[in-house]
């Protein structure tokens, strides 16, 4: 990794893992969405699906242990950000509120 490269990761306050698992998102109105979760960090996550997502919606969001020792991690998230990749694939970025 270059020096700059650093300088900017370092200038992160939290570190975004990537880790591509299995999701559950539960909106307000009651509809449950299953998606991928392609990133994490303390504040915030980036979601794949296949439909976009309403941007200002708070949800809820499970995230798969896949069978691990670890226990599904289960948040409170707004939806903030959204990208189109093609017609059936879109990312959007989400804060994550609280934990529960």
């Amino acid at each position: 990794m270059s020096y700059n490269a650093r300088q900017y990761q370092e200038k992160r306050h939290f570190i975004r893992m990537q880790i591509d698992a299995p999701a559950s998102l539960r909106l307000s109105s009651g509809e449950e969405i299953d998606l991928t979760c392609l990133d994490l960090s303390s504040c915030g996550v980036q979601l794949q699906s296949d439909k976009p997502l309403p941007l200002g919606a708070s949800a809820e969001l499970c995230l798969s242990s896949c069978g691990g020792p670890v226990a599904p991690l289960s948040a409170k998230i707004k939806l903030c950000r959204h990208e189109s990749i093609s017609d059936s694939e879109y990312r959007t970025g989400a804060v994550i509120e609280s934990f529960l």
